[in-house]
């Protein structure tokens, strides 16, 4: 399905294409219009003009529907480059390239953004127990959740691979970052994943940083992977913070 602008695309190309074929016909006509007898003159501008007003709606349409097409396939090629295909959340590429586009945006502005790395505790036993198919469900719900609870147009989320999620949160120093993890994990518990007749119940770590300064994205999920195997460490079903980020008080927050 088109986008809202590529279906405004195509409407203001079916019209433009319109007004240059009419265009073109009458200045043909007006070109050879030297060359014809004076009876035939007006004979034959009339005659460009039922042509044009006859042929250029249809030509331009189909040029459209042409255009249109093309514009489909990039997007849905797009879509695929971009996107994880069991969530539609954003792939590591995508989510690489908003990162260095936000910590662009830091190094510049000094408005900081913090990192969190999300992983489904126990979730090879989820597979055992429900099979693949119920594991997927469940990353699905957990996608879906993620996506609904982050702020449009200002965080992204990611599917980083297996049962770990990746969310990129703009303007967010790490007292900030905790809370979100905090009441992240917390909706987690909550939420009813129906397989079949069953009802997974769902639990999940996080870890969180604040990120710094010049730092790549690869040297962030280096610290945020430390915390996130920290908090699995110390029982599942936590978030821990990076030392230098901030001491917290909390029997489920800890700090790597």
């Amino acid at each position: 399905m088109l986008s809202t602008s590529s279906r405004l695309h195509t409407i203001v190309y079916a019209v433009l294409m319109s007004v240059v074929l009419i265009c073109a016909t009458v200045h043909f006509t007006a070109l050879i219009a030297p060359y014809l007898e004076e009876r035939n003159v007006n004979t034959a501008i009339l005659t460009s003009a039922i042509a044009s007003c006859v042929l250029a709606p249809p030509a331009s349409i189909l040029m459209a529907l042409y255009s249109s097409k093309l514009i489909s396939v990039q997007e849905q090629l797009h879509e695929l480059a971009t996107t994880d295909p069991l969530t539609s959340l954003l792939n590591r590429r995508a989510f690489a390239h908003r990162y260095e586009r936000e910590a662009a945006r830091y190094d510049r502005t000094n408005r900081p953004i913090s990192l969190l790395l999300i992983d489904l505790d126990y979730f090879k036993l989820i597979n055992d127990k429900y099979g693949h198919a119920g594991g997927d469900e469940a990353l699905r719900i957990l996608a879906d959740h993620l996506r609904a609870t982050s702020r449009f147009g200002t965080d992204d989320v990611a599917r980083w691979g297996g049962e770990e999620f990746a969310i990129l949160l703009s303007d967010t120093g790490h007292q900030s970052a905790v809370r979100v993890a905090e009441r992240l994990r917390r909706q987690i518990e909550t939420l009813k994943v129906k397989f079949n007749d069953h009802q997974i119940h769902l639990e999940a770590s996080i870890g969180v940083i604040a990120c710094r300064k010049r730092e790549t994205l690869e040297q962030a999920m280096q610290r945020v992977d430390l915390c996130l195997r920290q908090a699995k460490s110390q029982g599942r079903n936590r978030i821990t913070v990076y030392p230098e980020d901030m001491p917290v008080d909390a029997e489920t927050v800890s700090v790597a």
